[in-house]
């Protein structure tokens, strides 16, 4: 299994002004698993991506990523588990806007310990299988936005992570880029 949620509880605020956004959510994913969270704008949903993304933490409930229990791990294991095992596809992409398609893309890897040649290197290798290979020394700015898309994905996939989370994507962009990983990771 590589999520199981059980019984998630998220709330904001503190007495007497909690503001419940979770209740009782429950969800197992194994490898290989496509799923999409959708509901109305307030319904929790991004709550509930950043929950599985690592980013937030559970008020109440379990959630166990690869039989690991994520409540008791420590920041620096929940970031070892979102470097390696967690590849992000951001609405709005956060690109470094200073910085270059292909140092964004490599940025996962300097966390990781990779020295500069190999880095860049393998973000090399991901933008041109995404298909950006003319793009590289190019920034934010001077790319389109399925370009900076396609950063963002190549980002999402350099450490090769079990799981992809495309955060708070509408409806039709959810599916354009699902596809787009698939290519990419199947060519």
């Amino acid at each position: 299994m590589l999520l199981n949620i059980q019984n998630i509880y998220k709330n904001y605020g503190k007495e007497p002004m909690i503001v419940p956004v979770l209740k009782d959510v429950s969800l197992e994913v194994v490898q290989g698993d496509y799923i999409a969270i959708m509901g109305p704008s307030g319904s929790g949903k991004t709550t509930l991506m950043n929950i599985i993304g690592c980013l937030d933490r559970a008020s109440l409930g379990t959630y166990l990523f690869e039989d690991e229990d994520i409540s008791e791990m420590n920041d620096d294991a929940l970031s070892d588990l979102r470097l390696n095992k967690i590849g992000f596809v951001f609405q709005n992409f956060n690109l470094l806007s200073s910085e270059t398609a292909q140092e964004n893309v490599a940025l996962p890897l300097i966390y990781a310990g990779i020295d500069k040649e190999k880095r860049n290197q393998r973000a090399i290798d991901v933008l041109n299988k995404v298909g950006l290979q003319d793009r590289i020394s190019f920034k934010p700015s001077q790319l389109s936005g399925g370009q900076k898309q396609r950063v963002a994905i190549a980002r999402a996939i350099i450490n090769n992570p079990k799981s992809y989370l495309p955060m708070s994507l509408q409806a039709h962009l959810i599916k354009q880029v699902e596809n787009k990983l698939w290519n990419y990771l199947n060519p």
